[in-house]
């Protein structure tokens, strides 16, 4: 089994440290790739999170067991889509995920904006220390020893397992938003 299946096994067995390690793999390269379209930045780097969360509900609801594809192809594709839709908007938004697919008609992304806003909104009822140590760490990608420095904690394990809680935290008030 190649290494990229096991990922993909991984990810639907909810082992969610691949998807950290996808985000990070394949971030710079994609704002790298971005560049070369006339979009701010931050909007770039909005578009790459959308299209990693794309790629992980479709994981997920097991839409890519037969990926022929690598899963950076893949992510870049759903991204590129992103990007022309965007660039393609009169008023310069990403189009929403229904009109991307129906567009593209290749992937099915249609609630990966619904997670995302469920996400935004469950992170800001963190604390603010837990809202920091994600920020760090999936946004900014900081390692953990960076953020052991950043943030003044003692040993990386207290890093490790601090952010271990706040993803906890973070997915017990989606769980609890979300069935609400």
């Amino acid at each position: 089994m190649n290494k990229e299946r096991q990922w993909i096994q991984s990810l639907q067995n909810g082992d969610t440290v691949i998807l950290d390690k996808i985000y990070l793999q394949y971030k710079g390269g994609f704002l790298e790739f971005a560049k070369r379209y006339p979009i701010d930045p931050d909007m770039v780097l909005d578009i790459y999170h959308d299209s990693v969360i794309a790629l992980y509900e479709n994981i997920v609801q097991g839409k890519l067991n037969g990926l022929k594809s690598s899963i950076k192809t893949y992510l870049y594709a759903i991204g590129k889509f992103k990007i022309f839709a965007y660039l393609k908007s009169p008023k310069q938004e990403v189009l929403s995920d229904k009109e991307l697919m129906e567009q593209i008609n290749l992937f099915e992304i249609d609630t990966a904006e619904e997670r995302l806003k469920l996400l935004q909104r469950a992170y800001l009822q963190l604390g603010p220390k837990c809202q920091q140590m994600l920020h760090l760490f999936y946004y900014k990608g900081l390692k953990l020893e960076d953020i052991q420095r950043e943030m003044s904690y003692e040993s990386k394990d207290t890093v490790k397992s601090q952010k271990s809680r706040c993803l906890k935290q973070l997915k017990e008030i989606i769980r609890t938003n979300g069935k609400g």
